[in-house]
């Protein structure tokens, strides 16, 4: 028999015991395996996330602890991940392609972290997700491609932000979206809200708590305003405005268009120039003449 060749490998008979033994053997010291394919590792103060876990888990909790961010490689290894629980941590922010390896994931929990920002394709890979809780988060900003793949998302909880708008984009790229929540971010009833208001009047019924829930700032009036007092009227004024965008194109476009027509003056006026110095004068042509 070939003896143990040194502590880079594992010896034989560690090895078939390992594999022998049952799967919830694997749980981390501060978890608890409630049955062969759960992780409970919830309200342990766990700094980071530990391991290892079941190589087949499909379940695991790890909320109330104080996680700041979720390892890139994470779903990499465990794959088989259905049930995902991250609530009540301190999450900062989402590493891209943390999700890459997803591909079975249905819910994921990331309430009750201090996210600020989705960027886009953050989520990219779990396109079987259905339920996406961020609520109670610090999030000011989604990009509209945010939520791209997630064609079989159901529930979306964004309650509890800091937004104050938020693309149309970012919403017409869940096409089974069921139950929607907005209610408590500082939303601003400008001319950029107007299309979210229109997509909301529109899917009422997919607001879990309706338009009674959701208010917003009137610009230059220190008072806000439910969104079910409000109508498509309220935002008449901004068919006929510009955004800062529209206006920096227009002034944009028109100073290129003046430069160019500087530059095509200036090119013909060369051309003149040069024609008239090279064509013979008719001076020269009667000398010719009488010459003849």
């Amino acid at each position: 028999m070939r003896p143990w060749s040194g502590p880079g490998s594992v010896p034989p008979v560690l090895l078939l015991a390992l594999l022998s033994f049952p799967r919830c053997h694997l749980c981390p010291a501060a978890c608890s395996c409630l049955d062969a394919h759960t992780v409970d590792c919830r309200g342990r103060g766990l700094p980071g996330v530990p391991s290892p876990f079941p190589l087949d888990v499909r379940k695991v909790l790890l909320g109330d602890n104080q996680l700041r961010a979720i390892p890139a490689d994470f779903f990499l290894f465990y794959g088989d991940l259905v049930f995902l629980d991250f609530s009540h941590n301190a999450i900062g922010g989402l590493e891209e392609g943390t999700f890459g390896s997803s591909a079975k994931l249905v819910f994921l929990d990331l309430s009750h972290n201090n996210l600020s920002r989705l960027g886009a394709g953050a989520f990219q890979s779990a396109a079987r997700l259905i339920k996406l809780r961020l609520g109670n988060n610090r999030l000011d900003e989604v990009d509209e491609a945010a939520f791209e793949s997630l064609a079989q998302l159901q529930v979306l909880e964004l309650n509890d932000n800091a937004l104050r708008t938020l693309a149309v984009a970012a919403l017409d790229a869940l096409p089974n979206l069921r139950s929607l929540r907005l209610e408590g971010n500082p939303w601003l009833c400008d001319c950029d809200f107007a299309s979210l208001f229109a997509w909301l009047q529109e899917n009422q019924a997919k607001l879990q708590k309706g338009l009674d829930e959701i208010q917003c700032s009137v610009p230059m009036e220190d008072r806000k305003i439910f969104l079910s007092e409000l109508s498509e009227g309220s935002f008449r004024d901004c068919k006929f405005s510009l955004s800062l965008t529209d206006l920096i194109i227009i002034i944009f476009s028109g100073v290129a268009v003046s430069i160019a027509a500087i530059v095509s003056s200036f090119i013909l006026a060369l051309i003149v120039n040069c024609f008239q110095r090279c064509a013979p004068s008719k001076d020269d042509e009667e000398e010719e003449d009488s010459d003849d």
